[in-house]
């Protein structure tokens, strides 16, 4: 496949691979150096033994760090719902945007299937309001929110997703005005292979490797590390819709072109630490995306193409200041985060139409805990300076800075509150703030209630204010959006149930979208005047295996919006307009026997100005036996038509197929 780069854009793009290249060679380098002798070990994460699985699955009720203060999981603060290990491994989702498909409130719109692009929205919000971060870094992107789930990782680099649904501007910042997600990454204590290859439908194939060799340098001194690579691609899967009477499915018959990618993600990190209080961790990881963007902004241009790579660089630092009175533990980040983006707005005639984005983020947090004898107070400080150099765009610059803090303090026994805010100054908004104030209550031992208010900004991309092309404008005279919340959580957890149900309310006013009046006229972003959203959410899980022979665990969740939006009448939204009103998952996961595994989702979603639903099945089955792994995947397997954009329809069946070897657990 011919790919146009032009050539400043693939020497940029290449410097920043090899940065990240050098911590991959670093990190081989220094497992050479170990004793060729030693012992490998599995860290396998797909433990046959029935009490190691039950305690994975019941992990997810312990494991609560959705604030800067984490909590003990008994006096909730916020609703949070975490993608354990176990759940990566037994789904049939090969990237973060399918994973989160299952869960609640959280609107996962993709343009391209398996990792391509995607649009992340929680609780009836867009894309821009949702934060994403790596281990706590965040992924702003001053271009667009487009980019935000540009993951720099393979699922095997990721050990849980944590997604805080609800304001939390007041604790991150911009971006989290109605949730955020959490990418934490894996931290291997002992050795650790694998190596994977698939193949499927539409000329797909996937090959990659992960791995880990920890080394005990001294008595106290320890050295742990990951690397990664991978690489995948398809000649094209999106397919002619067809309607046969009235069951809605995609013909086979004839394949669109245009939707072609090719993904490479490679990295790795070494950490340096002596106790679980002082450690210094360096990593760096890139990705590269090169797709067929069919119709992916506008219907009306079906040829439009581009590439992306993007890149993190990043130091985390941990370590304890003991005085006389007390001991500070003493978080510091500095990251550097790199975008590039190149645009054809048709592929067979670049010159027609083209951008070419790259955009750098330079940021350094530091933050201290002070721990008193009922309450925990947590202080700390962010600058960081945003660069775009852009075609389209224009050569820009900002810096930010802020200060955060926050102070839990637990009244009674079975009673916490918590107030936290964010003060941020934008050399292009001034000063912006967002507070919060958290309720927990443990009514019973199993019973848990919790509320939250909340208040959040999010300031305009660059993308919102000078954008032009043939389709869409941007408007340089937007103003940040604001939105104030309030939400009531109920929380049951008592052996094998686990949950969860919440009452919210939203307000935001100069919400940023992009509407238009009529199929052919400009996209045009705008400040709508007022949107107000209601809703509710619940989720469950339950732990099966002890009264059932079969079926191990079986999770749901269901979600109903009510938005209300001031607009003109026969407006056409882009994004806000198009939300979900309902969304019902349930996942089922089987054991037909010790070695044999199956997964099926049921997904039903629901659509504001969309004609028709979508009820979406996929299913997945493995086996694995002492350290090989063979697997068979379908993805809508009844092949519905579905649309997350109007007139992109996303991607019919899709069956694919594949085996792993777990080297450790081979040679052991």
């Amino acid at each position: 496949m011919k790919h146009p780069i032009l050539p400043s854009f693939y020497t940029h793009s290449r410097f920043h691979a090899l940065l990240c290249a050098l911590f991959f060679t670093v990190s081989a380098n220094v497992l050479l150096a170990q004793s060729p002798d030693s012992t490998v070990l599995s860290s396998s994460t797909l433990d046959s033994a029935k009490q190691a699985r039950m305690k994975k699955y019941r992990s997810e009720q312990i494991t609560v760090t959705g604030s800067r203060i984490g909590d003990d999981g008994r006096t909730p603060r916020y609703t949070i719902v975490t993608v354990q290990r176990t759940d990566i491994e037994q789904s049939p989702a090969r990237s973060v945007e399918e994973l989160l498909r299952n869960v609640a409130g959280v609107d996962v719109r993709q343009r391209g299937a398996l990792g391509v692009q995607a649009d992340i929205s929680i609780r009836g919000g867009t894309f821009e309001q949702t934060l994403v971060l790596i281990d706590g870094i965040k992924m702003l992107d001053p271009q667009t929110g487009h980019h935000a789930m540009n993951i720099p990782l393979t699922l095997d680099d990721i050990e849980r997703i944590e997604i805080v649904k609800g304001p939390v501007s007041h604790q991150f910042g911009p971006n989290a005005m109605n949730g955020a997600i959490n990418i934490i990454t894996r931290k291997h204590s002992r050795p650790f292979a694998r190596v994977q290859g698939m193949a499927g439908d539409f000329g797909l194939w996937e090959a990659s490797f992960s791995g880990s060799l920890p080394l005990q340098l001294n008595e106290n001194l320890r050295l742990r590390n990951r690397f990664s690579f991978m690489r995948r691609r398809s000649d094209g899967y999106l397919a002619r819709p067809s309607w046969t009477g009235d069951v809605r499915t995609i013909s086979t018959t004839n394949t669109v072109n245009n939707t072609d990618f090719d993904i490479t993600t490679f990295g790795g990190s070494i950490e340096l630490f002596s106790n679980d209080k002082t450690s210094l961790e360096l990593a760096g990881s890139w990705t590269g995306k090169q797709f067929g963007a069919n119709s992916f902004y506008s219907n009306r241009f079906p040829t439009q193409y581009e590439e992306t790579t993007t890149s993190l660089v990043s130091l985390i630092a941990n370590t304890e200041f003991i005085l006389p009175t007390m001991t500070l533990p003493f978080r510091l980040i500095a990251s550097w985060r790199r975008n590039q983006d190149y645009f054809l707005l048709r592929r067979e005639n670049p010159a027609f139409y083209r951008n070419l984005h790259t955009s750098n983020t330079v940021s350094v947090e530091a933050q201290t805990t002070i721990t008193l004898p009922r309450s925990s107070v947590v202080l700390g400080a962010e600058a960081a300076a945003d660069y775009l150099e852009s075609n389209n765009l224009g050569y820009r610059n900002r810096t930010r800075i802020s200060a955060f803090g926050e102070i839990r303090t637990r009244i009674f026994d079975n009673l916490t509150a918590s107030g936290s805010g964010t003060v941020l100054y934008n050399s292009d908004w001034g000063l912006n703030t967002a507070t919060g104030l958290n309720i927990g209550w443990q009514i019973t031992e199993q019973i848990s209630l919790y509320g939250t208010t909340g208040r959040s900004f999010r300031v305009p991309s660059y993308t919102d204010l000078y954008y032009k092309d043939a389709a869409t404008v941007g408007d340089s005279s937007l103003k940040p959006e604001r939105s104030e919340t309030y939400e009531l959580g109920l929380t049951y957890r008592e052996g094998i149930a686990d949950i969860r149900g919440t009452l919210f309310y939203r307000a935001a006013s100069n919400l940023i979208d992009y509407t238009r009046s009529s199929p052919t006229a400009l996209w045009k972003a705008t400040n709508l005047s007022s949107a107000i959203t209601s809703g509710a959410d619940v989720h469950f899980s339950l732990v099966t295996k002890e009264i059932m022979p079969i079926l191990e665990r079986v999770t749901g969740s269901y979600t109903a919006l009510n938005p209300t939006f001031a607009t003109e009448p026969g407006s056409q939204s882009r994004y806000a307009l198009d939300q979900l009103l309902q969304q019902v998952s349930l996942v089922l996961d089987f054991r037909v026997a010790e070695q044999i595994s199956l997964q099926t989702r049921f997904r039903y979603e629901k659509r504001v100005n969309f004609a028709s639903d979508a009820f979406v099945s996929d299913v997945r089955v493995g086996w694995n036996y002492k350290g090989f792994e063979v697997f068979a995947e379908a993805t809508n397997i009844f092949n519905v038509l579905q649309f997350d954009f109007a007139g992109l329809p996303s991607p019919g069946r899709w069956i694919r197929a594949g085996a792993a070897v777990n080297v450790a657990d081979v040679l052991k």
